[in-house]
């Protein structure tokens, strides 16, 4: 018996011990004590979807091409049966002003978005009356990371 009890308050102890180390280590990880992770809003996402929105609104309202900031140093533009190639950022601000600079914008918004990944993309529908008559082409946009804020690195109308 006299054996007995120091064993139990041993393992007492050692149970009291392991409860408190689970719950220092919930505690530096960011855990609550009961278990739950409290995660903050991821703000790469909210970044991603914001840059899109001002895409939307830029080509919409015809002031896409107004700054080069939306683009990387270098961007790989394809126009179907116009400008293909890889260009600067004021260059491609001439080149996307030369393109929307003939065509009225009717509707365009973004219908399929991946804001996740390294190379978040968009595409959507964009409608616009040339030369008197409704069209529409598909634009396809994908961003990279650069200087710590999100640029257009592609920008593709088909």
């Amino acid at each position: 018996m006299k054996t007995l009890i120091p064993l139990l308050v041993l393992l007492v102890l050692s149970e009291a011990s392991a409860q408190v180390s689970s719950v220092q280590q919930r505690k530096m990880k960011g855990d609550s004590i009961v278990g739950q992770t409290v995660e903050p809003p991821d703000y790469r996402q909210v970044d991603v979807k914001g840059v899109f929105e001002k895409l939307e609104a830029g080509i919409l309202k015809s002031t896409l091409t107004a700054s080069p900031a939306f683009f990387a140093s270098q961007v790989y533009v394809n126009i179907t049966e116009g400008e293909s190639g890889y260009f600067s950022a004021n260059q491609v601000t001439s080149v996307l002003q030369n393109y929307f600079s003939s065509r009225k914008p009717v509707s365009f918004s973004f219908s399929r978005l991946s804001d996740k990944g390294s190379t978040p993309y968009a595409t959507g529908r964009f409608t616009f009356i040339s030369k008197g008559n409704r069209e529409s082409v598909q634009i396809y946009v994908s961003l990279t990371m650069q200087e710590s804020k999100w640029v257009v690195s592609q920008f593709n109308i088909y």
